[in-house]
């Protein structure tokens, strides 16, 4: 028996230890292949990038099913939604059948977890939506996956712990925010018709539609069952257990998807309690603090239903409605109440059809401290009569808010408020007629103090009143003044006056604004980026008169706008811009057409400039995305270009430059809005190796395009004159660049050690000591790093040899040892003048003349940007100069010619072709006498016939790739035109703009390639 029992337990634990390795080798063993299944269903599945940190298997976490984990996942868009994350998640669980992922296929997901997600859901103005990432399953394309996928759907639980929702609707003008959010569903999802049971928990949700928030920061606790008809996508639910902050809702209906962007409802909810205090909790700042200890009374009602379909083109019709009588409410260790409550709000749709939509806040009304504070607000009619019948009217003594209201931490507030304010009638510019609109009244704040931990400098003393006034009847005579308004932030003191006239049409306004900020308070108002701040001193004295149908026309000669404002001592810092940007002191100067920039002065990188001028424009380029315009004069003592580019440009100049690897770097982006002519002056500026001295010319940025203009520098020990072109507006990957220079006077051997063009387009500089004269024009694009393609480069140029010695080139050390030529083992060099032209990664020297005493040489070929040479010498050499090895190898040449029954005489000058090949380091020969090998100069000519057809050829071929490229961007934005007119949009303006933008850069493009192509068959 003992040894039954002692067997037994033995092999119990020998079981055990064998499933507790497995459970440790398993996930290992399998780990490459469950990657690699993972990597290929992303990349079959989804058109959007994804990427995760690791994949981990783990048979512990969701035993007996296998965990597959992904850690640090985030998917990112693609298109218009290049950039933006969809989710990021600190990790995503699978739970898996252990089987089937041993086998590799048909793995069975039972379980996804997700852990922290954060989920930006978008939908654009366009209507298309950020998660609409799945690749088509009608994909037909040759590279499409049509493989069976490697998962299978089994699920029967989810969740999502510490989750963040952030989803926005451009076309419904909505939004939803959703924080710490804990979620969990299950049920069996592979059956067709099933009952989904839910819990929800969220600290925080905030909702908005059309600029209402109906929920802000609303701790929210759902549990609900949902009965899933798979087969047509509808989900039905009825429960009581739904929590928002204090107020329990019951709800039932359903909820129909019917293709990707149509969905119908129909869903009723109510509260179960009449009780003010649970719709009290809604209000955010009672809520959070000590509600539980509250005291109310008073009754409340709501309750309401939305039906029918909602889509891009319809609403559902719906009707909300909150009462509530008699309310009150005090914190007990507070000495008053707010009282006397009464509110009655309906907001409703009859049809979905939005001019139908009507809010009505019929009543409204409270007491604080036996002060009487009374609103209304109906509007209706929204698309046609917009009809409102609005009023307000009370006093409120803010520095007694504290006795009723509980405000958080050291939060400050004083202050009178008055209102007296009504407005009723139908407000539709149409209404031109005199009829029954009337308007009147006004707001008063006096005194207003207002200081918390967020606002340590505290806005204070301000006084503001608004006077509203209607005469005739009719809306678009309202007339809105603010005689006079003051305000201080800090102490900072801020003086303005505003009058606004026909607001239903033109919205005519005048105003004036006079008063200094401190910039270091402008956090209190914006969210600075962590590591960022800015400080300095505005001062402004501005007044302005216009209306807003003059700036819609871009009438802006109508528009009055004059003063000055002061910038000084300012400084931006951030992460991009770590040793900060600073202007000392600068000012503009507004007139009614320009603004004259003056004394500006500043610093970025060690370098400070000076910069004064005149813009115009500026009302078009603020307001509406016009081109700003203007000249502007700027002065720098000094710049390094490899600080202001950064670490990684800097280091991909010193790289080599043949490398054309796709590097993380971005190029510099010309803006789309400008149109200046800057004229400026450099004492000196440094560039990867290279300092150029004395600098100056003109810049103009328009079109997307930087032109140089007559730059000049000092560099080299020469002289530079620049002229050309940088433009990001075709290709924003690679920009276009051109260039026209003329150096004088330049050391070769700085030139060939600084340039990496130099390098490629005259290697023999290598070896060559003087000074050189060039003039060269140049074609191309620059990569991410700001570097030349060289493979698309194409120009042509003349280079002339002032004086210089050339030694240790090996194509001349080859035929001087060949011939036993001492004179060519090294030759000065005076007055050599040459042509070049290069495109497609080759160089075409055209034929010129080199004499070293009495030897001449003719010399011209190609040679590619990987140093291959393919060259021509026709040489004339007196025999004198020959030696032993060399005059025995004209003689077996003779013999040859003999042989082959050409009659050769060889006399004192003797005629060779050599033709050259290999690399300029290792170049091979191949001799011949003139009279066996024919004319060299023929040679040279084919040379550069086939050189020219070559260029004709990429020519031709790069129109035909324009026009393909552009077809397709034109049916692209013909069919975005073609919907926006289909569906009704209004604005299609941009559309329009669009197309033609495609129609003028696709014309741009082939008519520059064409007029190259005219002009290199014109030369040829």
């Amino acid at each position: 028996m003992k040894k039954a029992i002692k067997k037994t337990l033995k092999i119990t634990g020998i079981v055990l230890l064998v499933l507790i390795a497995a459970a440790f080798i398993i996930p290992i063993a399998f780990k490459k292949q469950i990657t690699s299944l993972v990597k290929k269903e992303i990349n079959k599945s989804l058109t959007a990038t994804v990427e995760f940190k690791d994949v981990s298997l783990s048979l512990f976490r969701h035993f007996p099913k296998v965990s597959i984990s992904l850690d640090e996942l985030s998917v990112t868009g693609t298109n218009e939604f290049a950039g933006d994350t969809l989710v990021s998640a600190a990790n995503i669980d699978v739970s898996a059948n252990l089987i089937s992922v041993i086998k590799g296929k048909d793995i069975k997901v039972s379980g996804i977890y997700l852990e922290s997600p954060r989920i930006h859901a978008l939908v654009n103005k366009d209507g298309k939506a950020n998660w609409d990432i799945t690749k088509p399953s009608t994909d037909t394309s040759a590279s499409a996956d049509t493989s069976a996928s490697a998962f299978k759907m089994s699920l029967s639980k989810y969740a999502i712990r510490n989750g963040y929702i952030y989803y926005e609707d451009k076309t419904a003008d909505m939004s939803a925010e959703i924080s710490g959010l804990n979620h969990e569903g299950s049920g069996d999802f592979t059956q067709d018709l099933f009952t989904l049971s839910t819990q929800t928990k969220a600290d925080a949700v905030n909702f908005n539609y059309a600029g209402i928030p109906y929920l802000v920061k609303t701790q929210t606790d759902v549990d609900a069952d949902i009965v899933v008809d798979n087969r047509a996508s509808k989900y039905s639910f009825k429960t009581e257990d739904i929590n928002l902050n204090n107020l329990k809702l019951s709800a039932d209906g359903f909820f129909q998807l019917v293709n990707d962007s149509t969905y119908n409802m129909d869903i009723n909810f109510k509260s179960p309690s009449n009780d003010f205090k649970d719709i009290l909790s809604l209000v955010p700042a009672v809520y959070k603090n000590d509600f539980d200890k509250i005291k109310t009374s008073g009754s409340a009602a709501f309750n309401g239903f939305v039906k029918g379909t909602y889509s891009a083109t319809q609403l559902p019709a719906y009707d909300v409605n909150l009462e509530v009588k008699d309310g009150f409410f005090q914190y007990p260790d507070l000495p008053k109440p707010v009282k006397n409550i009464q509110l009655s709000l309906q907001a409703s749709n009859k049809d979905g059809q939005l001019d139908n939509t009507v809010v009505n806040l019929s009543k409204g009304h409270l007491e604080m401290d036996n002060e009487p504070f009374d609103f209304r607000f109906i509007f209706k009619n929204p698309q046609t009569a917009q009809y409102i019948d609005a009023a307000a009217k009370g006093k409120l003594d803010l520095s007694q808010v504290t006795q009723f209201v509980k405000l958080e931490g050291n939060t400050k507030l004083a202050g009178i408020v008055g209102a007296d304010i009504f407005a009723k009638g139908n407000m539709s510019a149409l209404q031109t007629q005199q009829g029954d609109f009337s308007a009147g009244g006004f707001l008063d704040i006096q005194k207003l103090f207002y200081s918390s931990s967020a606002f340590p400098q505290p806005i204070q003393n301000g006084n503001i009143k608004v006077q509203i006034a209607n005469s005739g009847g009719i809306a678009d005579n309202t007339e809105i003044v603010i005689p006079s308004g003051h305000i201080e932030v800090g102490k900072d003191p801020v003086d303005f006056t505003l009058q606004l006239k026909r607001p239903m049409s033109s919205i005519d306004f005048n105003g004036t604004a006079k008063g200094s900020f401190n910039l270091d308070n402008v956090k209190q108002f914006v969210q600075l980026e962590q590591g960022s701040s800015v400080t300095g001193l505005l001062d402004a004295a501005l007044s302005f008169a216009g209306n807003k149908t003059a700036i819609d026309k871009g009438e802006y000669d109508k528009i009055s706008l004059s003063g000055t404002t002061n910038l000084n001592k300012f400084k931006y810092v951030s992460k991009d811009y770590p040793g900060g940007i600073g202007i000392s002191t600068t000012q503009l100067t507004f007139n009614p057409k320009t603004v004259a920039l003056n004394n500006l002065a500043g610093n970025y990188l060690n370098s400070n400039f000076t910069a004064n001028g005149v813009l115009n424009n500026l009302i078009g380029y603020a307001l509406k995305n016009e081109p700003l315009q203007g000249t502007v004069n700027v002065n720098v003592d000094k710049m390094n270009l490899n600080d202001w580019m950064g670490t990684d440009t800097a280091s991909a100049v010193a790289a080599n430059a043949s490398s054309t690897a796709a590097t993380s770097s971005a190029p510099f982006l010309v803006p789309a809005g400008l149109n200046l002519t800057l004229n400026a002056k450099a004492g000196q500026v440094t560039y990867d190796k290279v300092n150029y001295n004395n600098i100056n010319g003109t810049l103009v940025l328009n079109d997307e395009t930087v032109k140089l203009q007559n730059v000049q520098a000092d560099a080299l020990e020469g002289t530079m004159n620049f002229n050309g072109s940088y433009s990001t507006k075709l290709n924003k990957k690679d920009p276009a660049v051109s260039l026209s220079y003329d150096i004088k006077d330049i050391d070769i051997q700085k030139a060939f050690l600084s340039f990496n063009t130099v390098k490629q387009l005259m290697p023999v500089a290598q070896f060559l000591a003087g000074k050189l004269n060039s003039q060269l024009t140049v074609t191309g694009n620059l990569n991410g790093n700001m570097m030349p393609e060289l493979s698309s480069l194409t120009g042509k140029g003349t280079l002339l040899l002032l004086e210089g010695v050339l030694k240790k080139f090996a194509p001349l050390e080859k035929i001087a040892s060949t011939l036993q030529i001492q004179e060519l083992q090294s030759i000065t060099l005076k007055d050599i003048k040459n042509s070049i032209e290069f495109a497609n990664g080759k160089v075409l020297v055209k034929p010129f003349t080199v004499k070293v005493k009495d030897i001449e040489m003719q010399i011209g070929g190609t040679h590619s940007f990987d140093q291959s040479i393919d060259y021509i010498v026709a040489m004339k050499v007196p025999r004198k100069y020959l030696g032993t090895q060399g005059n025995n190898l004209i003689n077996g040449l003779v013999t040859q010619a003999n042989n082959k029954g050409v009659a050769v005489k060889v006399s004192d000058m003797i005629d060779l072709n050599i033709k050259m090949g290999g690399n300029i380091n290792n170049p091979t020969i191949k001799t011949d006498l003139k009279e066996v090998a024919g004319d060299a100069v023929a040679d040279l000519k084919q040379q550069a016939q086939d050189f020219a057809q070559q260029k004709i050829d990429s020519a031709k071929q790069t129109i035909k790739d324009s026009v393909t490229a552009v077809k397709d961007q034109v049916v692209s934005d013909l069919k975005d035109e073609l919907k926006n007119k289909i569906l009704g949009n209004k604005d299609t303006t941009q559309k329009a703009n669009t197309l033609d933008s495609t129609k003028t850069k696709a014309g741009d493009k082939i008519k520059n390639t064409l007029n190259n192509l005219l002009k290199k068959k014109k030369e040829n």
